[in-house]
């Protein structure tokens, strides 16, 4: 099996859970559960607490191991049991837990239970990147398929699961999207084999290893670029089922229509993409995603219709489709840099700290529902408050467009991956 073709595997196995974990939780517990929005923003913040403290010493550990199956591999071997555990246990609430403050507590338990072993996994996977595929058009032909991937898992693990879970339940669909996840990232680690130049260099020291990280300008542009996307896509995807019940006035087929206007239009566009970043540059055309992400926020207060949504739903999906692909040519350039500079390829360290930055969109994204209540009355699905549809209009498209702003005047001033 083809290096790239399995590493994209492993990304389609990641993104089942994951990605259904990250869109559905907060739909979960707040509209099917009752959980009120305040518990849950709470349980949102300390998790996301957790997710930054943890991925900076899950990365420096995995820089410093030394074994003859490599540095990553042993680490994604111990935390995918784990990690598919913790998925079921999120979306089977145990009856006795079902009500008042016994429902936050095991709500906060297990979400953390759950982000432990996804930072595991989904650093050791991302860290192999660089690694893996050395040459930028290598890169970007193998970004191409792992990304082409991870809009196929969007689409089983988003676009179909209301589908999914109207017809086998929360917990059936968790044991379902586990028990696939788990084979594709089995797969994966059984067909890769890592560099033992690699693990040639002695790691550097704790202090050193994270001084050079964070001291590097470049590496800072496009992290806080990243967080801000990442928080408006996270933001379309866990408001997504709310703005179609509340805005649009629609059951679960129309959640999973829009979806699918967003995922089946930004599979293709990856390859187009990867093309464009030999044409104009990653950067270049890192911008033109950017920009189309964020006008397809703004528009996103326009549709009353179905098909006016699905419309918009495209132009997201593009621009998604290109954010995903050019970012990682971009990260990857940064610590092509590094590793010149120190002697040491730092993969681990690097994407730690990335994920710790990103996982500041979890608070932003929890202020974002949070907000809800003071300005639109919206407590929960019991409770939604005298206008729900304005509520979720501004959540789809005003926190999102301003992010997008945000990211487009970092992007411009990041000094790399000029053509």
């Amino acid at each position: 099996m083809p290096t790239r073709i399995a590493y994209a595997l492993g990304a389609l196995g990641l993104t089942l859970p994951g990605q259904t974990f990250g869109t559905y939780l907060a739909f979960y517990y707040l509209d099917h559960m009752g959980l009120a929005a305040g518990a849950f923003a709470l349980a949102r913040l300390v998790f996301s607490v957790w997710d930054a403290v943890n991925d900076p010493l899950f990365g420096y550990l995995s820089d410093r191991t030394r074994t003859p199956w490599g540095r990553r591999r042993p680490w994604l071997f111990l935390g995918l049991p784990l990690l598919l555990l913790a998925f079921y246990l999120t979306f089977s609430v145990p009856e006795r837990f079902r009500q008042g403050e016994a429902l936050f507590g095991y709500c906060l338990v297990v979400i953390l239970f759950f982000e432990t072993f996804a930072a595991l996994t989904w650093v050791n996977h991302a860290a192999l990147f660089p690694e893996l595929f050395r040459s930028q058009e290598e890169r970007a032909r193998a970004n191409a398929w792992r990304q082409g991937f991870y809009f196929l898992g969007l689409a089983v693990s988003i676009a179909l699961t209301p589908l999914v879970y109207t017809a086998l339940g929360f917990s059936g669909m968790a044991l379902l999207y586990g028990g696939m996840g788990g084979v594709l990232v089995l797969l994966f680690l059984l067909a890769i084999r890592e560099d033992p130049k690699a693990q040639e260099a002695a790691p550097l020291p704790f202090l050193p290893a994270f001084r050079y990280t964070l001291e590097n300008g470049p590496f800072w542009l496009y992290s806080l670029a990243a967080l801000f996307l990442l928080f408006a896509v996270g933001l379309f995807g866990a408001a997504m089922p709310f703005y179609a019940k509340y805005a649009l006035g629609l059951g679960p087929e129309a959640t999973s229509l829009l979806f699918a206007s967003v995922l089946l239009s930004a599979l293709p566009s990856v390859f187009l993409w990867a093309r464009l970043a030999g044409a104009m540059g990653p950067k270049g055309a890192w911008l033109l995603a950017i920009g189309l992400l964020a006008l397809g926020a703004l528009l996103l207060l326009w549709p009353r219709t179905l098909l006016q949504a699905l419309l918009v739903g495209v132009l997201i999906g593009v621009g998604f489709g290109g954010v995903l692909v050019l970012g990682d040519l971009l990260l990857a350039e940064v610590i092509d840099r590094d590793a010149q500079r120190t002697g040491r390829r730092r993969e681990g360290v690097y994407y730690s700290v990335y994920g710790f930055v990103n996982r500041l969109s979890g608070p932003l994204q929890a202020l974002s529902f949070a907000l809800l209540t003071p300005l639109f009355g919206y407590v929960s699905g019991e409770a939604p408050g005298p206008n729900p549809e304005a509520a979720f209009r501004f959540l789809m498209a005003g926190p999102p467009f301003l992010a997008g702003l945000l990211a487009l005047a970092l992007a411009y001033r990041f000094p790399y991956g000029a053509r």
